[in-house]
């Protein structure tokens, strides 16, 4: 029994030992990290599949073989494996040592190490066992995340613009530009210090105000401007904006300043001679708006009396000789009538585009208004009130907008200035495509087709042709109306839109009729149309060539193509000179 005994527990002790070698080995053969035993000689005395599969090897006895010493075969840097025998010496154990490795095909990567000296009763070192696992994605990601953070300094380091990160109120960190733009000598003297040193005591309130609401994520203006401080006391204005983000795990502002105080000086001088020249233009206004009102009832009466007068003096013996006087006066008489007509349509295109340009500040003072922070209800009210009220003066304000059959009512145009330019010899032809229609106020179509019509009748000589055509292209209907007249010369097309540009002083006095050659040349009705353009949303543009046998301002068109030395026939002259006006409409889906 007792022999028994011993037998059945050397057994149990025989079959504990193997299970415990069967576990070891599996874990040793199924372990996702590379297992090792280094001999003294820097050879492999056992490596897993984890480890040869690391260092690309097909099997461990691969490696084993193929692996002389570690030193020189792993290691990249001999001097990182000096390193780790020196700390082992010392502390018999090492933890994550990082370090490059060589793989078979000598493409390296980085791994770290743990890994202990073995040594037996004696105390005599018999090897060294430890574990190998990859870093490279994690060192990858640390070395774009350097390389991210050294291009983001440089950036931030070189900007033009100041940039500063603050915390609860207080800078901690400046750029250089930073540090120049406000006076100072290093960023040490801003750096912990609150943010207000940099702004002055008229704006402090309102920058701090806009600081905290954005640090607690309160809508706050993406941009706004403030008065601030140089270290020297001396004032800048600056543009700031700013966003939330993280520093060092903690939140903080990034903000971007940029020194406008050249641009606000730039402003506020051009402000201060556009306030001179709107007084001395009103002054001119409203002289001259006095003079062509108080002409009116006195140029009235003069007519009437003449009108008595000649049939008073009907038959009488000085009939004949009073009636070339009194011709004379109502030619003259019709002149100034002319002009105190043209007067009052000028003073009236004025109001209509200042009341246009009027709306649009508005609009821009209530954007303004927006961005600070967010407006109270009835200033909202008041300012679309006043919107409105400027808008009932703006041209075509008060007629909705209709669809529009566009060819039609092109043809309609064409028709009547036909009409009207029936004592001329100008041919006007309609080219285009039917059926499209835009959504626009008849009236101010009306006003803007039937005036290129007529500034075009007005600018080619008898013998000539003018072609309106109507194009669609993609989601626009365009509408061509060309002359065959001597064309402007490139550098006076910039101002063709500036209004009364053609105006020479012998012609601002002319009494030629509507639809006469030459007739046009105040640039009204272009100016009415760039107002229109701006105000209701379509294009208006122009090409021109002077004709080159009357290459400057000064030379004259004969007026009719059969007088032309040049230009034998209509096709001659279209191809000789001319204008064209181009509108483009949205088209009506």
């Amino acid at each position: 029994m007792h022999a028994d005994g011993k037998m059945t527990g050397r057994k149990e002790m025989e079959e504990a030992l193997q299970q415990a070698e069967q576990k070891y080995r599996d874990i040793f053969e199924n372990a996702t990290e590379g297992i090792f035993q280094i001999g003294r000689d820097g050879r492999f005395l056992s490596g897993n599949p984890a480890l040869a599969r690391l260092h690309d090897y097909d099997s461990p006895a691969a490696m084993t073989e193929m692996v002389k010493h570690v030193q020189d075969d792993l290691f990249v840097d001999p001097e990182d494996h000096s390193e780790l025998i020196r700390l082992l010496k010392e502390h018999d154990r090492v933890q994550n040592f990082e370090v490059r490795m060589k793989r078979r095909d000598g493409s390296i990567h980085w791994i770290s190490i743990n890994v202990r000296t073995v040594r037996d009763e004696k105390g005599r070192v018999l090897f060294h066992e430890g574990t190998m696992r990859s870093i490279a994605k994690r060192r990858e990601a640390e070395q774009a995340l350097a390389e991210s953070e050294e291009r983001y300094r440089t950036v931030i380091e070189n900007s033009n613009d100041g940039i500063a990160m603050s915390s609860k109120g207080t800078h901690i960190y400046v750029n250089p530009r930073f540090v120049e733009m406000f006076g100072y000598d290093s960023p040490d003297e801003i750096v912990n210090k609150p943010i207000t040193v940099i702004i002055h005591p008229d704006d402090r309130e309102r920058v701090t105000s806009i600081h905290l609401r954005r640090w607690k994520a309160q809508p706050v203006p993406p941009r706004y401007e403030f008065k601030g401080m140089r270290k020297d006391g001396s004032i800048i204005h600056v543009e700031v904006s700013a966003t939330s983000t993280t520093y060092r795990n903690q939140p903080v502002l990034l903000v971007f300043l940029r020194d406008i105080t050249e641009r606000k000086r730039a402003e506020e001088l051009l402000l201060q001679s556009h306030r001179e020249l709107e007084q001395l233009n009103r002054a001119k206004t409203k002289a001259v708006n006095h003079v062509a009102h108080e002409l009116k009832t006195p140029l009235a009466v003069i007519q009437g009396n003449i009108r008595l007068l000649q049939r008073k003096l009907h038959g009488s013996p000085l009939d004949e000789q009073l009636r070339v006087i009194i011709g004379t006066m109502e030619r003259n008489l019709e002149r100034l009538l002319h002009m105190q007509k043209e007067t009052d349509k000028i003073f009236r295109t004025t109001r209509e585009l200042e009341a246009s340009e009027l709306v649009d500040e508005l609009d821009r003072i209530k954007e303004r208004m927006s961005d600070l922070s967010e407006m109270d209800p009835d200033l909202v009210t008041c300012l679309d009130t006043l919107k409105q009220w400027a808008g009932s003066h703006a041209p075509g304000s008060t007629v909705p907008f209709q669809p529009l059959d566009i060819y039609p009512f092109i043809l309609q145009a064409v028709e009547k200035a036909k009409q009207h330019a029936v004592h001329r010899n100008v041919d006007l032809r309609l080219d285009g495509v039917h059926d499209l229609y835009i959504l626009m106020d008849p009236a101010i179509l009306r006003d803007v087709i039937e005036g290129l019509i007529r500034n075009a009748v007005e600018n080619t000589p008898d013998g000539g042709f003018v072609l309106v055509a109507l194009e669609e292209k993609e989601d626009a209907v365009l509408v061509h109306v060309s002359d065959s007249g001597i064309g402007i010369r490139e550098e006076n097309q910039q101002y063709i839109f500036d209004g009364l540009f053609h105006a020479k002083e012998t012609e601002l006095y002319a009494s030629k009729r509507p639809y006469d050659f030459g007739a046009g040349g105040k640039g009204l009705d272009l100016l009415r149309m760039k107002v229109y353009a701006e105000r209701f949303g379509f294009d208006l543009s122009m090409k021109s060539r002077r004709c080159p046998h009357i290459p400057a301002d000064t030379d004259l068109c004969p007026g009719n193509i059969a007088n032309c030395p040049h230009c034998g026939t209509s096709q001659n002259c279209f191809e000789s000179g001319g204008t064209t006006f181009t509108v483009s409409f949205m088209k009506k889906r």
